[in-house]
C-alpha cells in the first residue's frame, strides 16, 4: 500500500491536510483497470484518521481503489479559518469542492464516504453536484433540519450573538500541562464506546507542539460554535430530493447524537437505490 501526504492550499489562504491511498499492485502497474476514486470525510470534533483504517481495509481489498482522507478546516493538521467565519456548510462544501477539483475528479463520477457531520457535507455535495457522485456511505448520520418551523430568524440572530461574545475573549495559545496521555484520555471520555486503538489513532492528530515546546490541540475552539445559518426543514427535504446517488446509510443502534428518522423515511422515498 502507497500512503502519500497530499496537502492541499485553499482560496482562503488556510491548507487542508490530506493523505492518498492506492494499492501498490496499481502504483507498480500490475493492476491493468481505471481507479475507483473515493473520498473520506470525518466527523465533528475528528479528524482523517477516524476512517483510516476502513480505507486501508478497503485499498488491500480493492486494488483498484484511489481514496483520499483529509482533515477538514479547523480540524487535525489543517489550517484554522480566519478569526469571526463561521465553519458553515457552505465554508465546508466550498473546501470540498476545491478538493475534489485539485485532484481533478470533478471530470469523471467518485464515492463519498462520511462519518457523522462528514456524512451530513456528503449528501450535500451529492445534491449540489448530482451528476458527479457515483455513491454515498453514510455513517451514523444524514443530513436534518436543526431548528424548529418559523424560527429561523431568531435562531439566526442568537447564534451571531453567541459567536460575537465568544470571539471578543483572547485566543488560547498552548494548554498548560497537556501530555499525549491527558490528550488520549480526553478522546476516549467524550465518545463513548470508543477502543484505545481508535482514541490512540485520533490523537495522533489532536496535539502539536508550539515554538517553545509546549504542547497544544490542534482543533479550532470556534468549532465548537454552530453555524450562523441554521439548516431549514425546506433544505434537508430538498437536499435529499436532489440526490441521484445510491445511498448506503449506516447506523449504530444506540446513536450518541439522535437522528432524524424523517429525513430516513424522506430519503427511502425519494431515493430508488
Amino acid at each position: 500500500m502507497i500512503i502519500t501526504n497530499y496537502t492541499i492550499q485553499c482560496v482562503w489562504d488556510g491548507t487542508l491536510a490530506g493523505i492518498i491511498l492506492k494499492n501498490d499492485a496499481f502504483v507498480t502497474g500490475r493492476f491493468g483497470q481505471t481507479t475507483t476514486k473515493i473520498i473520506g470525510i470525518h466527523g465533528w470534533l475528528d479528524n482523517l484518521n477516524s476512517l483510516l483504517p476502513l480505507a486501508k481495509q478497503l485499498i488491500d481489498r480493492h486494488p483498484n481503489y484511489e481514496i483520499y482522507l483529509y482533515d477538514r478546516a479547523g480540524h487535525g493538521f489543517s489550517g484554522h479559518i480566519p478569526k469571526g467565519f463561521d465553519y458553515s456548510n457552505a465554508h465546508n462544501m466550498q473546501d470540498l469542492r476545491y478538493i475534489i477539483q485539485t485532484l481533478g475528479w470533478s471530470k469523471e463520477k467518485f464515492s463519498i464516504i462520511g462519518h457523522s457531520y462528514g456524512a451530513v457535507l456528503g449528501m450535500i455535495y451529492a445534491a449540489s453536484y448530482p451528476k458527479e457522485v457515483l455513491c454515498l456511505v453514510a455513517i451514523d448520520a444524514v443530513v436534518q433540519t436543526d431548528i424548529l418551523s418559523g424560527n429561523f430568524f431568531k435562531v439566526h440572530g442568537s447564534r451571531i450573538d453567541i459567536t460575537l461574545k465568544f470571539h471578543s475573549k483572547p485566543l488560547r495559545t498552548s494548554d498548560v500541562g497537556l501530555t499525549f496521555e491527558k490528550v488520549f484520555e480526553l478522546t476516549k471520555a467524550t465518545r463513548r464506546g470508543i477502543t484505545d486503538e481508535a482514541a490512540r489513532l485520533l490523537t495522533e492528530r489532536s496535539f502539536r507542539r508550539d515554538t517553545d515546546n509546549k504542547l497544544y490541540f490542534t482543533r479550532d475552539d470556534s468549532l465548537r460554535l454552530l453555524a450562523l445559518t441554521p439548516f431549514t426543514d425546506d433544505m434537508t427535504r430538498n437536499t435529499i430530493e436532489t440526490i441521484e446517488a445510491s445511498v448506503l446509510f449506516i447506523g449504530a443502534t444506540t446513536p450518541e447524537w439522535p437522528r432524524s428518522q424523517k429525513s430516513l423515511d424522506l430519503l427511502k422515498e425519494h431515493n430508488p437505490n
